[in-house]
């Protein structure tokens, strides 16, 4: 009787105090957390791009060299901003662009 009077309290006390633990991580464990999840979503996109059916006749295709390119620039700047080799401040011209655009027609 008294577990089941008390359980829901518990439980709402635990997700309690499992939200105030997400937040009270820092910024270097989110950016960290934030590279896992690129790495998971890259094997996502290798298993779709495995899976995709597209031939040399194809009209229209993901592309997925480009997206692969993307993410690995978004990953090095997290990586570096988390885990910096020097302390000086960086070139902003030497920024690289991301290609935006994943869909391709054949001939561009």
């Amino acid at each position: 009787m008294f577990a089941k009077k008390y359980f829901g309290k518990w439980v709402v006390i635990v997700l309690a105090l499992g939200s105030i633990t997400a937040y009270a991580s820092t910024e270097k464990e989110q950016l960290a957390q934030a590279i896992k999840q690129l790495e998971a979503a890259e094997l996502s996109l290798k298993r779709a791009e495995q899976l995709a059916k597209t031939t040399p006749k194809t009209r229209e295709f993901f592309n997925y060299s480009a997206i692969r390119r993307d993410m690995e620039i978004v990953k090095n700047g997290i990586s570096q901003y988390i885990n910096p080799a020097r302390a000086i401040p960086r070139d902003p011209k030497a920024l690289r662009t991301l290609t935006e655009d994943y869909t391709k027609l054949r001939g561009q």
